[in-house]
């Protein structure tokens, strides 16, 4: 029941408050009226509601003032709903004002109204329970000007990210790069270093550097590297960008790093340092030389091709050869027992012409087949295809005839010769089996004075160069093959009959020495390959051959010769013409009789042994057992393979000397008395 006042006066102070309250209210009713009409701001109410589209998917105006509608730029909203006014945004707004209403929390944002394409700065505040779905809105438009501002500042915001983005990324990417990356100033303190070098460093010296570091403290234990380190460095800071490749760890295992210099630069363009990217090429510097070694197996493959082609006619010449010393010993020694001397010695010297023609055809077979490495020199092309006289005719069928045109005194060239001669047999070969019925092939040379448009026809520059043609009047070839003919793999022979790398060799080959290969050929007319070297200078005169000299010998008295030859045949005949010149010889047949010999206290003057002794023991290792008891007895190596002593397979330095195998006897015992006296007159 209401609590009525009890007097007239209380009743009477009763009706004075609640008029006071009612002049408050009007007042308050009117200041709202005016400032919801006056007032800058746009103010309305929304009631959130549920709709098609789910709870608290819509609301609606129920109280909006002059302003509200002025920044939306509505004509009326009291009682509409947002999806009426705006439909294409109402997704955009809704939620905003929806987690005002569950949180109870209000809110401030600015956000674009796309119907009037205003930005609207937005209060937003829960009014009284969640349960009554209200919320009061409090906005006003960005001016331009500040909307400019706030474009500035989010752009350089952005801009600002993306350079720090772009930063940390490019930090990342250098920290986490292959690259082993060093900077640092002109006094060598490092100012950055990514984590691979660190790395690197740390795994090879045993010490991680870090920003600050100098780098002469850092390599204080490295003098190696801070010796080919310290030199380059002013380079850099003189404003140098160069390229080095080092080496780096044990002899065994290095490391190889192709190092990439280049001077560090301020903000106004000044040299304030230097930087450094250094890339491990190991695994490169591997590859390269198994290519280099796979190249080398590849053109020793052709020369074992060549000399399989080379085979049945080198077994006709020999045979030949060996028959005819085998019928001249016969004859002489019937023409002994006959009492006929001179006879007997006419046909002792014709088995020593055809030796000496068996021998000087081996010689060839082996220089041609050996493996060594390819060294540039100025070579006589006449003289070297003249020399191959013998492999060429041996390679060649009954039927085909041989013309050795080169001539003499022509331009030196600058090649390697045993490619040389491998790839003038190989051509000659395929000429070869060009010329099925019989034919000639004809070998030529002149000297060739280009020009600038003649050597451009042939992709050289102008000079001069020594033009070599192998020609034969085969089958030829059509336009079709001749242009693959150089082709690596590419053969018309029949399969097991070629590899169709011989003129693709011959190709890389002249090509390499910086010359020209060129094919004429037309079928039925024969093939014309053409080689244009370039004109090479002299070299050196060669040194005679040691066949060529004879020295004759001085005596030496009873000097004591420990020879060493496990042919016994050959070992017989040698003690038997050096004990003839008044040595005393002491033989043996391996390396480990000799080794008892010396362990039982024999003092040789003088070794003479064959290179390629049976067993585990050859005779460079005979040869240092001795000189490790006397370092100063001269040693005569005799060999029957091609090729020079490996000076690196001794270690002492007495003369010595080598002889290859057959050789004349008169040879070793001028020989032997030549490294005796050698070995007398050099001081102790």
């Amino acid at each position: 029941m209401p609590d009525y006042p009890a007097s007239p006066e209380q009743l009477l102070a009763r009706i004075g408050e609640l008029e006071a309250q009612l002049a408050r209210h009007d007042l308050e009713r009117a200041c709202f009226a005016m400032l919801s009409t006056h007032m800058a701001e746009g103010f309305c109410v929304l009631e959130l509601f549920d709709g098609p589209h789910g709870p608290l998917s819509d609301y609606r105006y129920i109280l909006s003032n002059d302003a509200c509608l002025r920044h939306t730029g509505h004509d009326k909203q009291m009682g509409q709903t947002v999806r009426e006014l705006i439909p294409d945004e109402a997704d955009a707004w809704v939620p905003r004002f929806a987690e005002v209403l569950r949180t109870g929390q209000s809110t401030h944002f600015e956000q674009r109204l796309k119907i009037s394409d205003r930005l609207l700065s937005i209060s937003a505040h829960r009014l009284g329970r969640a349960s009554d779905r209200r919320v009061a809105v409090l906005f006003t438009g960005v001016p331009a000007s500040q909307q400019a501002r706030d474009l500035l500042y989010e752009q350089a915001e952005k801009r600002m990210d993306r350079a720090v983005t772009n930063s940390r990324l490019l930090g990342e990417l250098v920290d986490h790069s292959l690259a082993n990356v060093f900077a640092a100033d002109c006094s060598l303190r490092l100012v950055a270093i990514n984590r691979t070098a660190r790395e690197t460093f740390e795994r090879l010296h045993g010490i991680s550097p870090k920003v600050g570091d100098h780098v002469r403290e850092i390599l204080a234990g490295q003098p190696q590297i801070m010796e080919k380190f310290q030199p380059l460095w002013p380079r850099v800071i003189a404003g140098e960008s160069f390229i080095e490749m080092v080496s780096i760890g044990p002899p065994d295992a290095p490391r190889h790093y192709e190092m990439r210099y280049n001077p560090l630069r301020d903000a106004e363009g000044q040299i304030c340092g230097g930087y450094l990217f250094a890339y491990d090429i190991t695994s490169r510097v591997l590859e390269q030389e198994r290519l280099s070694q796979a190249e080398e197996a590849l053109r020793q493959s052709q020369k074992m091709e060549a000399i399989g082609q080379l085979t049945g006619g080198i077994a006709h010449d020999f045979n030949n050869l060996l028959g005819g010393i085998v019928g001249a010993l016969e004859l002489a020694d019937k023409r002994m027992t006959q009492g006929r001397q001179q006879d007997s010695r006419h046909m002792l010297g014709i088995a020593r012409q055809n030796t000496s023609r068996a021998t000087a055809l081996v010689q060839r077979l082996l220089a041609f087949a050996r493996q060594q490495a390819l060294v540039p020199q100025p070579v006589d092309a006449h003289h070297l295809v003249a020399d191959m006289h013998d492999l060429i005719h041996s390679s060649l069928d009954r039927h085909i005839e041989y013309v050795d045109a080169t001539l003499a005194g022509q331009w030196l060239v600058c090649v390697d010769p045993s490619q040389l001669e491998s790839t003038l047999l190989n051509l000659c070969i395929n000429a070869r089996d060009a010329m099925t019925q019989g034919g000639t092939l004809r070998i030529s040379s002149a000297n060739c004075q280009m020009d600038a448009a003649q050597a451009a026809s042939l992709q050289l520059p102008a000079g001069q160069y020594l033009h070599i043609q192998v020609e034969d009047n085969g089958c030829g070839m059509t336009q079709e093959i001749s242009a693959r003919a150089a082709e690596p793999f590419f053969t018309t022979k029949p399969l097991g009959q070629g590899t169709g790398l011989g003129l693709s060799m011959a190709y890389g080959f002249v090509r390499q020495s910086a010359g020209q290969l060129s094919i004429d050929s037309a079928p039925g007319h024969g093939t014309c390959i053409h080689l244009y070297l370039p004109r090479g200078l002299p070299g050196s005169t060669p040194q005679a051959d040691d066949t060529e000299q004879m020295i004759k010998p001085s005596s030496t008295g009873q000097s004591l010769i420990l020879l060493v030859e496990d042919q016994t045949t050959l070992r017989l005949v040698m003690r038997e013409v050096l004990e003839e010149h008044g040595f005393q010889v002491q033989d043996y047949e391996d390396g480990h009789t000799v080794l008892h010999a010396l362990a039982e206290g024999i003092r040789p003057d003088m070794l003479v042994v064959d290179i390629g002794l049976p067993g585990d023991l050859d005779g460079y290792q005979v040869t240092n057992a001795c000189w490790a008891i006397d370092e100063h007895v001269p040693a005569l190596f005799i060999t029957g393979y091609d090729g020079a002593i490996d000076n690196s397979r001794i270690s002492g330095s007495p003369p010595i000397a080598l002889l290859h195998k057959p050789f004349e006897l008169t040879r070793l015992t001028a020989k032997v008395e030549e490294l005796l006296i050698a070995a007398r007159s050099k001081p102790a």
